[in-house]
Parts: structure tokens; C-alpha cells; sequence
């Protein structure tokens, strides 16, 4: 039997799929529970269940082999199947959590959220429904795991979001400010943002309606101009002040885009 619960999720036997933090992987609950501990340092053994908790109060640290994690009020820790583990508390600690089975291959991980509240109310609906046991609990309960996931996968993707977007810009304010140094190019911009140069000329495409390579020659021409207009400096001193790695450079990027050498530009511009 078959029980379509969204356009993501088949549940099979009691058995859910679905593709919402991991693909493809099936999770079978076993129980959930509410679990409370004062100031304590233990070791556990490795259980053969995974472990979703939400963290209603405290704070913890754990550790497994190299690993070394925190988790506070609000955030939601996973812990693994098949793995043993030192745990801290330096006060005490509630949670609800969501012991289950599932063929996931996975390591700790904790999740800050933007949002805790939604999943506070959701780990205590699933909690409710659990020890309710209503008709139909069980399918309930697998829905509402689904909702906490969701959840998680959506504040996560959007916190990504979030820091590559800052990446981005930071490295357009890197640009902007030094665009004058002929150190300044777009393949520093692109590692100072972390991205391949796929991903950030695409992005700089949404924003500036041009190439990230084209705006560049555009800021340091726009500078070159002021710098002509003075006539204080010779063509060799613009290209160099304005970014251009050599004066031949200049001269062909300077008639390609006005239709005259450097020396006439500024007479070109006064016309125009």
C-alpha cells in the first residue's frame, strides 16, 4: 500500500521516502520522547538508532573521534546511528527527541535556525501525537517529521544563500575599492568569494546588467577620464593609475570603446 502524503513524500508500509535534507533515504520511527539531564560528563556507547533532538533548554558538547560540536537552546542536534560519543552538559538540559531507523550514512551535525519557534511547535505536535496514539498516529507522526525537515532543509538553504550572497557583495566592495590597482581582476574577485567563475559571472550579470570583466574596464576608464582631464599626467601615468597593466593595453581598450587614442580622448569627451 501506497499513501502519497505530499509531492515529495511515499510512505510504503510505514516506511517514508523522501528527499528533504537527504535524498532517497527511508526513516522508520521508533519512538519520541522528552528527556531531561542536570550538569553531567558521560560516555555512550554507539546505539543502532538515530537521534533528532530539538534542544528546549541547556546547552551540550559532543565529540566522536575528531569531531567537536556544540549545540544550544533552539538548535536541532543529529546524532548518527552506530556511533559512540562523549557528551557535556554544563546545565541542565530538556529536549524532545526523535529516535528513528533509517538506512541514512551519516555524522553528527547540529543546525542553528533562523527560526526555532515553528520547529519547537512541531517537535511538540509530533511529541503530542506520539504518546496519543490516536488512529492513524503513526502516519501522523511520519508527516509531521517530514514538516521538521522541511523546515530544516528551507532555514538552511536560505542561511547559504544568505552567506554566499554576503561573499558576493564583499567581494564587489573589494573591487570597487581598489579597481585602481592593476593587481585588482576578476579572478581575485572570484576567490575572494569563494565560487567558481561560473557562478559569480552570473551573479554579477543579475546585478550589473554586465559582465564582471566589462565593468571593470568601465570603472577604470570612467577613472582615466578624470585623470586625462587635468592634464597633468602623461598616457603612461593614466594606464598606470587607473588600473591598466601597460599603456598598450590602455590604448587599445581606450580606442575600442571611444573610436580615438588616449591623447585625443579628452578632446573627444569636451565634444561629446
Amino acid at each position: 500500500m501506497t499513501i502519497t502524503m505530499d509531492l515529495r513524500y511515499n510512505t510504503i508500509m510505514g516506511v517514508i521516502y523522501m528527499s528533504v535534507i537527504n535524498e532517497n533515504i527511508s526513516i522508520k520511527i521508533r519512538e519520541v520522547r522528552f528527556i531531561s539531564w542536570d550538569i553531567a560528563s558521560v560516555s555512550v556507547a554507539a546505539r543502532p538508532y538515530h537521534a533528532l533532538a530539538f534542544r528546549l533548554c541547556g546547552s551540550a558538547s559532543f565529540s566522536h573521534e575528531n569531531l567537536n560540536l556544540s549545540t544550544n537552546v533552539g538548535d536541532v542536534f543529529y546524532m548518527p546511528a552506530n556511533c559512540s560519543y562523549k557528551a557535556t552538559y554544563q546545565k541542565k538540559n530538556e529536549i524532545l527527541v526523535i529516535h528513528f531507523e533509517s538506512d541514512l550514512i551519516s555524522k553528527m551535525e547540529n543546525y542553528q535556525l533562523n527560526d526555532s519557534h515553528i520547529i519547537s511547535i512541531l517537535f511538540h505536535r509530533l511529541y503530542d501525537i506520539w504518546n496519543k496514539k490516536e488512529d492513524g498516529y503513526y502516519y501522523s507522526a511520519l508527516s509531521v517529521m517530514c514538516e521538521i525537515l522541511e523546515n530544516i532543509s528551507v532555514q538552511q538553504s536560505s542561511s547559504l544563500r544568505s552567506e554566499t550572497m554576503k561573499a558576493f557583495e564583499d567581494a564587489v566592495e573589494y573591487m570597487e575599492k581598489n579597481y585602481t590597482s592593476n593587481e585588482c581582476s576578476v579572478k581575485e574577485m572570484v576567490a575572494k568569494a569563494h565560487m567558481s567563475n561560473t557562478y559569480f559571472r552570473k551573479l554579477f550579470l543579475n546585478k550589473f546588467s554586465m559582465t564582471p570583466t566589462k565593468y571593470l574596464v568601465s570603472k577604470r576608464l570612467i577613472h582615466a577620464e578624470k585623470l586625462l582631464s587635468t592634464g597633468k599626467y602623461s598616457i603612461k601615468e593614466v594606464a598606470e593609475m587607473s588600473g591598466f597593466c601597460d599603456v598598450k593595453y590602455f590604448s587599445r581598450v581606450v580606442k575600442k570603446e571611444y573610436g580615438v587614442p588616449p591623447s585625443k580622448l579628452y578632446c573627444h569627451i569636451t565634444k561629446n
